[in-house]
């Protein structure tokens, strides 16, 4: 093949632009402390690097879900500390009416305060969560139970086909990675199945039938009441450390990701100068001697 000064001068152009290409690269990477800016740069890295930004932001959302989980499970807890409160007080009105120095008035009287805690126990129930109804099981968008309180009957404010039905059912929440927690407990675990309501409906009962067999046993009721509540605030205790070492691992996990990803995409500064400056001294030298063979000619020749 034969070499002409235009070929010679167009493969000396390409190459300096090359170089000049390569030295504002490395320029670019010192600027922005970043190396890989398009996936095109480095497919390989790109790619898990694509991977580890999709990681991290799952990360970010299981954070928002431990947030939100740890709000519900605080406010159960603040219910279940009122609701032991309550039972305390009721207990106490057994034992101070169920002796020999209570009279039929001040069982009437003490009735009407158990009245007034049982109602607050029922409105318990209802409490709000932005919303939805914090024991509201998988029905969240309907009041559980009925306020105030009935003197018979079922507590539940929910029917299905007309039928009266207990609140039920547990909606979960992703904190990691196929690992769910369900942040309450529906109102049949917390006021039912405690015996919480009617414990308290079967001591305003005793109190107003002025009898005092049937307050003691309904302040012993009461009492075993307090005990059922008291499991499921060790619950929840259980389910907020759950929560607080899900959000240390989190915290863990992206840190790995975060140096992984610098790994990958982030420059070097140190190898970045070596190398602007090795390119700088390269193309300083094929200027140089692009000007000498570009000088050339026939008539220089002669």
């Amino acid at each position: 093949m034969r070499v002409t000064n235009a070929i010679i001068k167009r493969n000396s152009q390409f190459r300096l632009q090359q170089g000049l290409q390569g030295m504002d690269r490395a320029r670019e990477d010192i600027s922005t402390g970043i190396r890989l800016r398009k996936i095109s740069d480095d497919p390989a890295n790109g790619g898990q690097v694509v991977r580890i930004g999709s990681s991290l932001r799952a990360l970010n959302q299981f954070r928002r879900n431990i947030d939100l989980a740890a709000a519900k499970t605080q406010a159960e807890e603040g219910v279940l500390t009122q609701l032991t409160n309550l039972l305390d007080r009721g207990a106490e009105l057994s034992i101070t009416q169920s002796n020999a120095t209570a009279f039929s008035q001040s069982r009437l009287a003490a009735k009407a305060e158990v009245d007034q805690l049982l109602s607050f126990a029922a409105s318990l129930g209802n409490t709000r969560f932005g919303d939805e109804f914090l024991f509201g099981g998988n029905r969240a968008g309907e009041a559980p139970l009925k306020n105030p309180a009935p003197a018979v009957g079922t507590f539940s404010a929910l029917e299905l086909a007309g039928v009266p039905v207990n609140p039920s059912g547990n909606p979960t929440v992703e904190i990691s990675d196929n690992k769910f927690i369900t942040p309450t407990h529906n109102a049949t675990e917390v006021f039912l199945n405690t015996d919480v309501l009617e414990s308290l409906r079967s001591l305003s009962t005793a109190l107003g039938n002025n009898n005092p067999a049937d307050i003691l046993a309904a302040g012993e009721r009461l009492t075993a009441a307090n005990g059922n509540v008291q499991a499921l605030i060790g619950s929840v205790g259980a389910r907020t450390n759950d929560l607080d070492a899900s959000r240390l691992s989190l915290d863990t996990i992206e840190i790995n990701l975060q140096s992984q990803r610098a790994d990958l995409r982030d420059t070097e500064i140190d190898k970045a100068m070596v190398e602007l400056v090795g390119r700088q001294t390269l193309y300083q030298a094929a200027m140089s001697a692009t000007s000498r063979v570009l000088g050339l000619s026939l008539t220089t020749y002669l």
